[in-house]
């Protein structure tokens, strides 16, 4: 825990305090902010009050005394439900605000963590509950110079294995076999192996499937890859190690030698929405003006929209990225959540409009990263549907 930093972020939103609490797991955030390791067992509630001055104060259950013993600042333990709701009060006492993993009406998932009974205990205590959205971003969602610098390599991991991917079914096919869609998804996930790099399932959908944006294949439930298909991959990784953050792609590849006209309108919305969406925060972070995640949405969904394919867009236009694949830091959003915190130096996301008709969906998505002296994409950038036989 970097206490210093906290507390210079709490004072500068001029708040008393940043109450961190979990029980069972449910905010892992509070967890990762305390320092505690996350290989010990914890299965009582416990809160820790870091205040905008002076030292934190831990609330644990007697019997979990021993996890808490190595951090900073004052420990009380209690006894039961009735202790522990008279030491909070004590704990609160003279304090108005204080941050919490909530959301008010839930506009940010990512960070309500805190069920609504725990909200009321606290509030009892006559303490104003705000979000501490703001400060997980700060805390959470930045990323080191070892982490922007192992996001890169992840994001080269990602370049050579769709560039292997696509040789496999170029190769498959070809040779007069389909493959499914599940057979390529299961190479990819080897070669992901053989690299020792943590990842997912990768998305692999060929046409209609391809309009499911989450679509999952199965070995039961699998389409097969063949000359004429229009396919989907969407694939994301990290390096081992706690500095290591993810990389997160989706290409677009045609089966044949020349990509058919039909599908270059819904490129040119996608892959254009996806630029105006780069270009509104390149244009932005260079001037110095405040962005926020929903505004770059907006950009991005207003192409789309000129282009008359406004409702087949129907997701967020991008999600932050972190040792998560999908962080906790600002999302481009205002669809699915208003996200309107701001997007700030040292934090990574996705920009990943798409369009998906009944009879097949195209997305095209790649990371951004915003420094102190500007900002950058960080993976390669498609300009074309690739001719996956085109060799």
């Amino acid at each position: 825990m970097n206490l210093t930093e906290i507390q210079k972020a709490l004072a500068a939103a001029e708040l008393d305090g940043w109450l961190l609490f979990d029980f069972h797991g449910l905010n892992p955030i509070a967890g990762r902010v305390a320092g505690l390791d996350p290989a010990r067992m914890i299965t009582r509630r416990w809160f820790g009050l870091v205040p905008a001055k002076g030292d934190p104060i831990w609330l644990h259950s007697v019997i979990e005394a021993h996890v808490f013993s190595d951090l900073p600042g004052k420990k009380t333990a209690y006894v039961g439900w009735r202790q522990l709701e008279e030491s909070l009060r004590g704990i609160l006492g003279g304090l108005r605000r204080v941050a919490m993993e909530y959301s008010a009406r839930g506009a940010i998932p990512y960070v309500s963590r805190v069920d609504g009974g725990t909200l009321e205990m606290v509030r009892a205590c006559g303490v104003e509950v705000v979000s501490s959205a703001d400060l997980v971003q700060f805390f959470e969602a930045r990323w080191s110079g070892e982490a922007l610098a192992a996001h890169r390599r992840a994001a080269r991991h990602l370049d050579e294995i769709v560039v292997r991917t696509y040789s496999e079914v170029a190769e498959a096919v070809e040779g007069g076999r389909s493959p499914t869609e599940h057979e390529i998804q299961k190479f990819m996930a080897e070669t992901f192996q053989e690299r020792g790099l943590v990842s997912g399932a990768p998305i692999v959908a060929v046409n209609a499937n391809a309009g499911n944006p989450h679509y999952e294949p199965t070995a039961l439930k699998s389409s097969s890859i063949k000359s004429g298909d229009l396919l989907l991959l969407d694939l994301w990784c990290r390096e081992k190690g706690d500095e290591a953050v993810y990389a997160d792609i989706t290409w677009m590849g045609f089966v044949g030698k020349t990509v058919p006209g039909r599908y270059d309108d819904v490129w040119q919305a996608v892959s254009g929405a996806r630029d105006a969406a780069i270009q509104c925060v390149l244009e932005s972070v260079r001037a110095g003006k405040i962005l926020r995640g929903c505004d770059v949405d907006d950009v991005a969904r207003a192409f789309i929209r000129d282009r008359g394919y406004e409702r087949f867009f129907i997701h967020r236009t991008g999600h932050s990225v972190g040792r998560e694949v999908h962080g906790n830091g600002a999302n481009l959003d205002n669809l699915e959540t208003r996200d309107e915190r701001r997007l700030i130096p040292g934090t990574g996301f996705t920009v990943e409009p798409g369009v998906y008709l009944p009879e097949y969906g195209i997305r095209s998505e790649v990371n951004l990263y915003i420094s102190d002296g500007g900002a950058e994409v960080t993976t390669s950038v498609q300009d074309r549907i690739t001719p996956i036989l085109a060799r």
